[in-house]
């Protein structure tokens, strides 16, 4: 299962500083790795033109690129040692949602509150997906 949190009908995307203040003001364990954003961003690329139309366009491998060093993977948790108490995602400037996928069955129990949390710091809805 997954969750993606979106901005309310009536508002619009926050940026991604705002975002980003917003995270280390609300979580005790706020990780931002660029580092593993621009691989991941890299090999997402490299899938969506490896597997070209009708799935994905010229338009989404070029967005996956131009996010490349402008992006962030985020951990976020209560305590840091916490075994699955901890939600991850991909943060990106030009994507309104954020997409948050679990280990587990159990991953995705033990972050509910995280996630929920999250929602409401953002004022996004939360969908599953």
């Amino acid at each position: 299962m997954a969750h993606a949190l979106t901005p309310k009908a009536d508002a619009s995307a926050l940026p991604m500083e705002d975002i980003i203040r917003r995270l280390h003001e609300s979580f005790a364990h706020v990780e931002l790795d660029a580092e593993r954003a621009s691989r991941e961003l890299e090999e997402r690329a490299r899938y969506m033109a490896g597997v070209g139309a009708p799935h994905y366009d010229d338009e989404d491998v070029k967005r996956s690129r131009r996010s490349i060093g402008r992006s962030v993977y985020v951990v976020l948790a209560d305590d840091p040692r916490a075994d699955l108490a901890y939600i991850s995602f991909l943060l990106e400037p030009e994507d309104e949602s954020i997409f948050i996928d679990y280990e587990s069955g159990r991953h995705e129990a033990a972050s509910r509150e995280l996630r929920e949390r999250l929602a409401r710091v953002l004022d996004y809805e939360i969908e599953l997906v």
